[in-house]
């Protein structure tokens, strides 16, 4: 008897892990001037975000049930087996929604969904832990204890370039973009019960900046177990702030890029941190 992780491509996962661990992943697409191409497999990130800054009309479409009950039907060729399928937030996107139809249309008892609530890095923490715990032998019921348990601890934070991507997409409510514009304020974004949310509203870039900072060294007083560092299409200035990081603390960081299909909406220039509290903390 096995169990089989299933993820999709949002999850952000470091390079190799998926094919490291046979882990199946169902590939996201981005659209590029009405033409459609499946995120890191037929299009780069920075091919991707080189065409948004240049002005190209992008946009997202979630996979169909069809993929997931390709992957699902391979996956339990042993009746004893069973799949545990991780996704991006229901309210984000409606893979999930696609992955339950598969689910009912293959084998309902078998195969188990999970909402995440969030997107990018601190789902793919997720997946990651969820992978090593399957290959231990642990349950469906074990690793979703766990899941539970990281949704508590994980905290995004991100600045963005401009408001607009994320409003063009519906991914935030409008009311804070309206406010963006009026008051040239430059939020702090949070991922808050499955939705994109103000975090605070600092007025200027530069203030917006010394708050994230001020929220990062809080949690290192506070212990972490992980924190990460991601950019869209603006490598050099995350790369800046994870090297200060080093130097301020000396603890390990990851630094890595978010797919099109999250900066079709964040933008080519965000700014990510990704924090996981340490279990002592949070216990």
């Amino acid at each position: 008897m096995a169990l089989h992780i299933v993820t999709d491509s949002t999850s952000s996962l470091p390079n190799g892990f998926a094919e490291r661990h046979d882990l199946q992943v169902v590939w996201l697409k981005v659209s590029v001037n009405g033409v459609f191409f499946r995120e890191f497999v037929e299009i780069s990130p920075e091919t991707f975000y080189a065409k948004q800054r240049a002005g190209a009309k992008v946009g997202t479409t979630q996979p169909s049930p069809e993929e997931f009950i390709k992957i699902y039907s391979e996956l339990l060729a042993d009746p004893e087996d069973e799949v545990l399928s991780l996704h991006l937030s229901a309210a984000l996107s409606g893979t999930l929604n696609s992955a339950y139809i598969a689910a009912e249309q293959t084998d309902p008892g078998r195969v188990h969904l999970y909402d995440v609530r969030t997107t990018g890095p601190g789902f793919g923490l997720m997946v990651m832990s969820a992978v090593k715990m399957a290959e231990r032998g642990a349950s469906v019921r074990d690793v979703i204890h766990m899941l539970d348990g990281m949704q508590s601890r994980t905290h995004t934070y991100f600045l963005v370039g401009t408001m607009k991507y994320l409003i063009e997409g519906g991914r935030v409510g409008k009311a804070a973009g309206v406010a963006a514009s009026i008051l040239q304020i430059k939020p702090i974004l949070t991922v808050r019960d499955g939705i994109i949310d103000v975090y605070e509203r600092p007025r200027t870039i530069r203030a917006a900046h010394d708050r994230l900072w001020a929220i990062v060294d809080q949690a290192v007083v506070q212990g972490i177990e992980h924190i990460g560092f991601y950019y869209t299409g603006n490598r050099p200035e995350v790369e800046a702030m994870q090297t200060t990081f080093t130097k301020r603390t000396g603890i390990p960081s990851v630094l890595g890029q978010l797919g099109p299909d999250l900066g079709c909406h964040t933008g080519p220039d965000t700014v990510g941190i990704v924090i996981l509290d340490s279990l002592s903390r949070a216990n």
